[in-house]
């Protein structure tokens, strides 16, 4: 701004004087190098100063950042609230694959202000698993993603469960038999192959096709023969197109090896016509979810690449009924590092919800924001995301081909999460957002050191709890897991003296290129005056306090840390002045000083501050004298450091000491407490 300013001062006296001085030249060509139309000659001219002169000075596109509340990209979102649907089978756990799927879907739905629906797929009861469908529930439920109609919480639709819609399928089956949609097949299956290359067909081989409905009916009522019914062969021979939303058209997969010596380019899927209900009356998976989706009004489908080659069967079931499909939106799928589909394990990280929750303590918000970054196509800058905001701004824009699923990616949003958690505390003084992940630390704790609430320092699991958030918020830059965590800030839970690195006899430091020597004695003196000091304890409404039955959070160790610093400039400017006068005496001949005099018994809070405004001392002794301090204060540092929490980074000493409390201090510093004395 002071440069502007400048500039326009120096254009004024140009237009006004004339001339301009050298020096002022520089500075107007610096501040102001592109010059005006008008200074331009008509000669030198070129297109861009024509533009500029008949637009303006004005860039015609915008330069500012984006934010989460302006998007760079126009969404591509459907004019109408979308039905959106999730339809696990319970044959397994529920995957971060599936929950990615569920997660798009319920986005889609509530940017819309549409509906997200949970229907169970169980027509394959062989493989159901028991306990699948309740983990199921709980996965959703605390990933955030509560759906608005399904199992548990009803709807006009219902109901959700397909093993309960069986004479819902068989309706629907006789209505394509009675339309001539769809056909009997009495074939039994066959072996086809030789050896151990034998595998079992299921085509239609007696040309069920062509049995008049009579006698169909006949067979399979009368004589009551096993058949399935099949989906006829479509009458239009066209060529069809299969419409999706990330791919644009659907090229149709062969579906048998008949397929491959047709010469009709439809027949690479209508050469074996789909089995659409079993023999023992149950629908395949392709029938029930057309007819599902279709009662249930679903407007757009999301689901992963994988089922690609089975939306050309689904579009010709819709136009066997005669309905108008959904829209289809077909993602990529997760692989690794080696670019294979993501397993339900890897290398160091459970690819299932429920160990991603259990034994790795991952966050909901941590997982739902990872999950939304892989394969859609974020229009901001900023992955950071909570759920609020992934709603805000999701769209239908997916990027093509499968994605890499990163853990680091993971880690580095987790981080970013708790730290945001924190500064939220710091601003409202509430806990209760952290209650989640210190429950989760504290749980690691007692797991790694089983008798800890024997100790004096945790009477209860409560006291672990609240020590845990205030680990939180003392070190709210580091968190990726509780079990990373707990390591890092091992030291502050439990003392190891086996772990202390050993105490150098001096300690080095260079200032103002001199090289500063401090012995270990003096380094203890220091810390044993300022453990032996009277620190003023916070007050009562420095501490956490009820309003309206709400606990607000002070952060306690903040003012102690302060405290725990002035406290140490004290002894340290002290040994200073001690060291000064057992120097030659510089007074004037009857003049005396002792330390006491100088310094007083009290602590200096500030002590850098004022030697900085010393009127006895030169510039250049002023500085140095600030440097001396600064490099013994370092020394005592390094010490604490080393003593209390074996010289791993972490929070600033005076926090670490503050949560350690001053009885634990004194124990690991080895010197003997003093009643009335610390914080």
């Amino acid at each position: 701004m002071e440069a502007y300013r400048a500039s326009k001062t120096l254009v004024r006296a140009v237009n006004h004087d004339g001339w301009v001085c050298l020096d002022c030249s520089r500075r107007l060509r610096t501040t102001n190098s592109r010059p005006s139309n008008e200074a331009i000659s008509r000669a030198f001219r070129t297109k861009t100063h024509a533009k500029r002169a008949h637009y303006g000075t004005q860039r015609p596109f915008s330069t500012f950042r984006a934010t989460h509340e302006s998007v760079r990209r126009a969404p591509k979102l459907p004019e109408t609230p979308a039905r959106t649907r999730f339809a696990p089978s319970p044959t397994g756990y529920l995957h971060i694959g599936g929950l990615r799927t569920a997660l798009f879907s319920y986005l889609l739905a509530k940017r819309t202000g549409g509906q997200f629906l949970l229907r169970i797929e169980d027509t394959d009861q062989k493989r159901l698993v028991p306990d699948a469908e309740k983990r199921l529930y709980e996965d959703l439920q605390w990933a955030g993603l509560q759906w608005d109609e399904g199992p548990q919480v009803g709807g006009p639709h219902g109901p959700y469960k397909q093993s309960e819609r069986r004479e819902i399928y068989q309706k629907h089956a006789h209505e394509l038999l009675e339309g001539g949609a769809a056909y009997r097949c009495f074939c039994a299956p066959q072996q086809a192959g030789q050896a151990q290359t034998a595998y079992v067909t299921s085509r239609c081989y007696q040309d069920c096709a062509l049995l008049p409905p009579e006698q169909s009916l006949d067979r399979a009522e009368d004589k009551r023969e096993s058949f399935t019914v099949r989906l006829k062969l479509p009458t239009d021979r066209k060529k069809r197109e299969y419409r999706d939303l990330v791919y644009g058209k659907i090229i149709p997969l062969r579906r048998s090896a008949a397929a491959g010596m047709s010469e009709d380019p439809d027949s690479a899927v209508d050469a074996a016509d789909t089995i659409l209900v079993k023999s023992d009356g149950t629908p395949t998976y392709h029938f029930a979810n057309v007819v599902d989706d279709h009662l249930m009004n679903i407007t757009h489908v999301i689901r992963g690449t994988e089922w690609m080659a089975s939306t050309p069967l689904h579009y010709d079931l819709y136009r066997a009924f005669g309905w108008s499909p959904p829209e289809f939106a077909h993602v990529g799928l997760l692989v690794d590092e080696n670019k294979a589909k993501l397993s339900k394990r890897n290398a160091d990280l459970g690819m299932d919800v429920c160990s991603m929750r259990e034994e790795n303590g991952v966050l909901p918000e941590s997982v739902i924001n990872y999950l939304a970054l892989l394969g859609w196509s974020n229009p901001l800058p900023n992955d950071l995301y909570t759920m609020d905001g992934l709603i805000k701004n999701f769209d239908l824009k997916f990027t093509k081909g499968n994605t890499m699923a990163r853990t680091e990616k993971l880690w580095y949003l987790q981080k970013q999460h708790v730290a945001r958690l924190c500064d939220e505390v710091r601003l409202t003084g509430k806990k209760e957002s952290l209650a989640p992940v210190a429950a989760q630390m504290s749980w690691v704790i007692l797991a790694r050191w089983p008798a800890i609430l024997q100790s004096e320092r945790f009477k209860t699991g409560l006291d672990l709890l609240y020590f845990c958030v205030d680990v939180l918020l003392a070190d709210s830059k580091s968190y990726q897991n509780p079990k990373q965590y707990v390591e890092r800030n091992r030291y502050l839970t439990e003392f190891d003296p086996s772990q202390v690195l050993p105490t150098p006899k001096h300690y080095h430091s260079s200032a103002l290129g001199l090289d500063i020597e401090l012995h270990l004695e003096a380094v203890q003196t220091i810390v044993k005056d300022l453990l032996g000091s009277d620190l003023q304890r916070p007050t009562a409404d420095q501490r956490d306090r009820v309003v309206n039955d709400e606990r607000v959070i002070s952060l306690w160790f903040d003012d102690i840390s302060a405290r725990i610093h002035d406290g140490i400039q004290h002894p340290v400017l002290k040994t200073m002045m001690t060291d000064a006068l057992a120097q030659p005496p510089t007074t004037q001949k009857g003049e005396s000083t002792s330390t006491e005099e100088v310094l007083g018994n009290e602590a200096v809070p500030g002590s850098i501050a004022a030697a900085e405004g010393s009127p006895a001392l030169s510039i250049d002794e002023n500085q140095a004298t600030i440097h001396l301090q600064k490099a013994r204060t370092a020394a005592v540092m390094r010490y604490l450091r080393g003593k209390l929490s074996y010289g791993l980074p972490g929070p600033s000493i005076g926090v670490v000491m503050a949560l350690l409390g001053y009885q634990e201090c004194c124990r690991r510093l080895g010197v003997e407490a003093k009643d009335g004395k610390g914080w």
